[in-house]
């Protein structure tokens, strides 16, 4: 049931906007991350949270595409968040289209993290096989779960998904711009590759 995502957008100028999308589980602090780092106020929608993994972790949940603005190096970044309840899957092929980029985010308070990620990897599979992308491990410090960075850089490996994972705390500001500068790293990387 993999999304079908529109054809890899042209390669821009350094000056042109990018577009950014962030996809995740419920709970992983999509809209705490763009909010923490937007020079705009935030536009989304949320409601009340319907299906069980999203009421185990918050009342409200996204269930519209949230927008959000950065300037990483001169360069105008539009920031796109997508729901993370199953239900509203198909929003974010539609956020995909003209992204060059993706953060995946995964709260690794979930029962079962690396199953999420797999979750969304192979949803985002053909799209990831085009665009860079970097893992976000969120509430990495404040659970008791047992899975670890070093789990999540081994599946990747085992799959061939060459994305480099790193711990996040959504509520800061540094940490989210430190992602997004390492994401715009890897996008000028394939620019200049394409050259």
């Amino acid at each position: 049931m993999k999304p079908l995502h529109a054809t890899v957008p042209r390669m821009a100028s350094p000056s042109d906007p990018l577009k950014i999308v962030f996809v995740g589980n419920v709970g992983s602090g999509k809209t705490t991350a763009i909010a923490s780092v937007s020079e705009v106020p935030v536009s989304g929608t949320e409601a009340k949270a319907t299906e069980s993994d999203a009421l185990h972790r918050k009342a409200t949940t996204t269930v519209g595409i949230e927008y959000g603005v950065l300037h990483v190096h001169n360069t105008k970044v539009h920031l796109y968040g997508t729901p993370g309840q199953r239900r509203f899957d198909f929003m974010a092929a539609i956020a995909c289209q003209g992204a060059i980029g993706m953060v995946v985010m995964i709260d690794n308070a979930h029962q079962q993290p690396l199953a999420e990620m797999d979750y969304f990897l192979q949803r985002h599979g053909d799209y990831l096989k085009n665009h860079p992308a970097i893992i976000a491990i969120t509430h990495y410090d404040d659970n008791d779960t047992q899975t670890y960075l070093i789990e999540y850089h081994r599946y990747l490996k085992e799959q061939g998904i060459p994305c480099p994972v790193m711990r996040l705390d959504a509520r800061d500001k540094n940490q989210v711009r430190l992602v997004l500068e390492k994401l715009y790293g890897e996008i000028t990387k394939r620019r200049a590759m394409a050259r």
